[in-house]
């Protein structure tokens, strides 16, 4: 298993809907070993894959899930608005983060839209 991978026992305690339409899903777990609470801090606010299954995961599904995030990488399989965005995160994520990141999305690409909108009218 990579240092980028952590597959521990859980569950989902709660989703909810963004008003962007993606999803946000809290996971609670049992008392982790010190390895695995380490492994999954360093994966705050990255992105990554997720399995989540009610049976027990075998290797062949964990591995799976690994040779996607390593093979599948972000170029090659989203679009160009999904990169877009994730580059957009990026930046959000390495400035001031006051704002919460779908208001400042929204208003950034509002601003975008709107100088693309003025070359249009010239």
């Amino acid at each position: 298993m990579s240092k980028k991978t952590v597959i521990f026992e859980g569950g989902v305690n709660k989703v909810a809907t963004l008003s962007d339409g993606s999803l946000s899903i809290n996971i609670h777990t049992q008392e982790l070993s010190e390895d695995s609470m380490t492994r999954i801090f360093s994966l705050r606010k990255k992105p990554g894959m997720v399995l989540i299954s009610s049976d027990g995961i075998s290797k062949e599904e964990a591995e799976e899930v690994e040779k996607f995030t390593i093979n599948e990488e972000v170029g090659k399989t989203k679009s160009s608005s999904q990169r877009l965005r994730a580059v957009v995160y990026r930046v959000w994520e390495q400035g001031d983060q006051r704002i919460d990141f779908t208001l400042w999305y929204e208003t950034n690409m509002e601003r975008v839209i709107n100088k693309y909108k003025a070359l249009l009218d010239a």
